[in-house]
């Protein structure tokens, strides 16, 4: 809107002062260095401060701007990518000229102006969006604080979260390359572009990533460090973290660690449950309370062999240990009524060991070969008991012991090259292997459960352009060997991803993608040996169960102008041999097990519009989409998602709030739904100066946490409600403070290597 009154300006100025002169014409033609034209670069003319023409250039690259006096302006040619043109220009005539326009950076996909922005440009790709930073989110001194200007991103700078508005997670990159904690070393000022990736290629699709995240950095020399410590404490006291990240080092080499110790004291919930079947009726509530604490290690060290070799050496450890009590009284009517009180004790340690070799090979700015290998181990231990004593003299008690461990190792190699304006070519390969051992210690007795896979996976990925058509294409095929106990499986499974975008000018584009990909069971749903504690209920998985097959089909329309950004989409998943939740009655037990059951599908429709202000200073969103879950044999489930927030700066405050909700999700036996909003939060953010900062939040301030479940398979039905007692109206407090030095002079290769392992547990 700013620029359409610039020009408004600048042709009531040129009408009234020049209206008598001479006039002369000014046009020409805008390309890059391929000769391809370049549309929407923007053509200034000034005269000492005073703007005297503007305009756009086509869609063939041309611009022409007439009626203007003879005399010597400033020109400026403006385009995001590349290098500014700013040269004096006499016009003492008709002048037609042809300007060659610079990139500033190298490697990148091919990109399409849709819309400019208060932080300048957005720009779309065959696979998502590039934005670029306004001037006030780099001098902000905090990467987060600087991406809550990036629309679709939900960004918590006190937590240091970054997610989708939607609530889908993000794969984080740093240049391209997979990281672990790489956002917060980030000085925003080294921010080049941030570009969102909603349709992912092969090597990603094999991972199960929906959206990518990259940031990409300008490059840095000379010696640096960075340091940031922070601590955060509910009031009362239930959730407290303290946190230090720290790098120091030079262009040559440089190493960065984090130490994390986390708690939860006191995490209470209640529960009310039904439980019915033709012989019996069973009603009870009840409390639990956890108490748990983590410890997480982590340090990179990265090695700058040559100017064009790269090493990264990466260790991370984690560690978890968790308590539970809970206990209650209810009621047990089978011939006649009885009552019955409950107690239960849950103990849980679990630990992840991980570390990883990284290499990088630049062969040109445009050629690139990476590769990682990675060694993982981790433990899981259960133990506890549950006690129900019933008016009968013997009480049924039931102790349970596990021990879950698992080894994994896996090496990635990776090829990548960028030709041309539009032109990327990636292929590589992955090897990967997982051995499980589940072992349980109580009665009764079962055997050893091992769980071993072996996967192989191969894939290309090919994107370029055709006019205003930009296009991705991606392939790979997958081979897996599972062992689950006696069962063996085999199999070759495709993985596709396709993606097509077309630039409809003025502000608007529209994508459509494709993706094919599967998912193998996990080890929870593959041991066939029962793990409930509840003695009318078996639960126990399926180890003869297969891959499911997914189908995701997304078309979306994105609308862009000064700071406003729409998106209406509709999205599709059709699912074919889905590990489902499965339940039947036997003779004396409710028994709860997995099997591939035929296709399932999910509709989604609707969008999300977002208006950013200028600056930096705020934003304010809502998303809303009706869902409808297809399950074979049953009549459509329908659900809503709804999502809002918005946040302002003044100063040295921070004011924000998100509320996110969905009332019903489903599996094809029951039904959940959420009584208050998943997602409820309001925060206040103070900065003492630009890197010490305290925030105060309030979270779950609509209501506590609430869900109930209602089931049903054949005769058997069961009623659900749970209410997390401590996730309710209970503020936070957290201080954080940051030192950067010499930032500009950071170590080309940021952090490259992550932990695969989660923990392996049941």
């Amino acid at each position: 809107m700013k620029h359409y009154f610039l020009f408004l300006i600048a042709w009531l100025s040129l009408s009234l002062s020049v209206a008598h002169a001479q006039h002369h014409a000014f046009s020409g033609r805008v390309t890059d260095t391929q000769r391809q034209p370049l549309v929407g670069v923007r053509v200034l003319l000034s005269r000492g401060d005073s703007l005297m023409a503007a305009c756009l250039t086509d869609a063939k690259g041309r611009f022409a701007l007439s009626d203007l006096p003879a005399d010597t302006f400033r020109l400026q040619m403006i385009f995001p990518g590349f290098t500014t043109i700013e040269e004096t220009c006499p016009l003492t005539r008709d002048l037609h000229t042809t300007f060659v326009m610079n990139e500033e950076m190298t490697g990148r996909l091919d990109e399409v102006t849709v819309t400019a922005s208060a932080s300048g440009v957005v720009r779309r790709t065959a696979t998502g969006e590039v934005f670029r930073l306004s001037d006030s989110a780099r001098a902000s001194g905090d990467p987060y604080r600087a991406l809550r200007e990036i629309p679709r991103l939900a960004v918590n700078e006190s937590l240091q979260t970054v997610s989708m508005i939607d609530g889908s997670q993000l794969l984080v990159l740093i240049d391209g390359r997979m990281v672990n904690s790489g956002i917060t070393p980030i000085d925003p000022k080294d921010i080049e572009t941030v570009e969102l990736i909603d349709a992912v290629g092969a090597r990603y699709v094999q991972m199960g990533v929906r959206h990518i995240l990259n940031i990409r950095l300008k490059k840095k020399r000379d010696p640096y460090l960075f340091f940031e410590a922070a601590t955060r404490h509910d009031i009362p006291r239930r959730h407290s973290f303290g946190v230090v990240y720290f790098e120091v080092g030079n262009p040559k080499a440089s190493l960065y660690g984090r130490a994390v110790a986390e708690g939860t004291h006191h995490d209470d919930s209640r529960i009310d449950s039904r439980q019915s079947d033709v012989r019996y009726l069973k009603t009870y509530n009840g409390q639990t309370r956890s108490n748990d604490g983590s410890l997480i290690g982590e340090l990179l060290f990265k090695w700058s062999m040559s100017p064009r070799d790269y090493w990264a050496l990466h260790a991370y450890g984690w560690k978890k240990h968790k308590t539970s009590e809970s206990n209650g009284q209810g009621e047990l009517r089978m011939n006649t009524p009885g009552a019955f009180t409950y107690e239960g004790y849950d103990k849980n340690d679990a630990y992840v060991l991980t570390s990883s070799l990284y290499y990088l090979h630049d062969f040109s700015d445009r050629r690139r070969f990476e590769a990682t290998l990675d060694y993982n181990r981790n433990s899981d231990t259960d133990k506890g008991d549950r006690r129900e004593v019933y008016v009968a003299p013997h009480p049924f008690i039931t102790d349970y012991s596990y021990d879950n461990r698992r080894t994994s190792a896996g090496l990635n190699a990776d090829y990548s090259a960028t030709w041309g304006e539009a032109s990327s070519l990636n292929l590589g390969t992955t090897l990967r292997g997982v051995s499980d051992r589940v072992e349980k210690f109580s009665y009764p007795p079962v055997p050893v459960f091992r769980h071993r896979e072996w996967n192989g996976y191969v894939y290309a990925s090919f994107s370029s352009r055709l006019g205003r058509l930009y296009y991705m294409a991606s392939a790979g095929l997958e081979a897996i060997r599972l062992t689950a106990g006696d069962a063996t499986n085999a199999y070759l499974k495709p993985r596709i991803s396709t993606s097509s975008t077309l630039n409809l000018g003025a502000g608007h584009s529209t994508r459509l993608s494709y993706t094919l990909t599967n998912r193998a069971p996990s080890i929870g749903q593959l041991n066939p040996y029962s793990t409930s504690t509840d003695p009318l209920v078996i639960t126990r998985g399926n180890p003869t169960l297969q891959p499911e097959q997914w189908h995701n089909i997304a078309l979306s329309h994105t609308y862009g102008r000064g700071g406003l950004y729409l998106m209406p989409a509709v999205y599709v998943d059709l699912a074919s041999d889905l590990i489902q939740a499965h339940a039947y009655n036997d003779v004396s037990h409710f028994v709860r097990t997995y099997r591939n059951a035929g296709r399932y599908a999910t509709l989604s429709a609707g969008g999300m519009i977002q208006y950013r202000f200028k600056d930096n200073r705020g934003s304010a969103y809502i998303s809303a989409y009706h869902i409808e879950n297809y399950f074979e044999g049953l009549s459509p489930r329908r659900s809503l998602s709804l999502g809002a927030g918005a946040w302002y700066t003044w100063g040295r405050w921070y004011v924000g709030g998100d509320i996110s909700y969905r009332n019903y999700t489903y599996t094809p036996f029951s039904r959940t739904r959420q009584l208050t909003p998943e997602y409820s939060q309001v925060q206040v953010n103070y900065n003492f100066t630009k890197d010490f900062y305290i925030a105060l939040a309030l979270p779950y301030f609509i209501g506590r946490l609430a869900t109930e479940t209602n089931t049903r398979a054949g005769s058997y039905s069961a009623y659900f409600r749970q209410e997390m007692i401590s996730q309710s109206f209970r503020p936070w407090v957290l201080l954080r403070y940051t030192i950067r030095r010499n930032v500009k002079s950071k170590i080309r290769l940021d952090n490259v290597v992550h932990s695969r392992e989660e923990g392996i547990s049941l």
